[in-house]
């Protein structure tokens, strides 16, 4: 991959990473540190509806969930720039063959090919 492309490609990366990490931060502040008998503003957890503290344990799940999430994609952006600054970038890591720049537009930091990445979700779902 040309120098040009890399810089590119090194721009979007952390681009997204300033975005994710912002993110991550707020999800922290606002979610890891407070309860439920926090996020339901009363007293005493005994004095508040089951429903309302099943509904609020199931968006602190979901929200757990997609951190999670997010928390992986950072990794993997992470893991991207080591790769550029390695000059192992844009190359997939199980077959060797160069990443499509298609691919790596939508998904700056794919570590496999499509054809690889088809593989490993179809053994998964086994």
């Amino acid at each position: 991959m040309r120098t040009r492309e890399l810089e590119r490609f090194k721009k979007i990366l952390l681009k997204m990473r300033k975005e994710l990490k912002e993110d991550w931060d707020s999800f922290e502040k606002e979610n890891l540190s407070q309860n439920i008998r926090d996020q339901v503003g009363q007293v005493s957890s005994f004095t508040t509806h089951p429903a309302d503290i099943g509904s609020i344990t199931d968006e602190q799940e979901r929200a757990f969930l997609l951190a999670g999430h997010g928390k992986d994609i950072l990794d993997s952006i992470d893991r991207a720039l080591v790769r550029i600054e390695n000059g192992t970038y844009g190359k997939c890591k199980m077959c060797g063959v160069n990443i499509e720049n298609e691919r790596l537009l939508v998904i700056p930091y794919a570590e496999f090919c499509r054809a690889c990445q088809e593989k490993i979700e179809n053994e998964e779902m086994v």
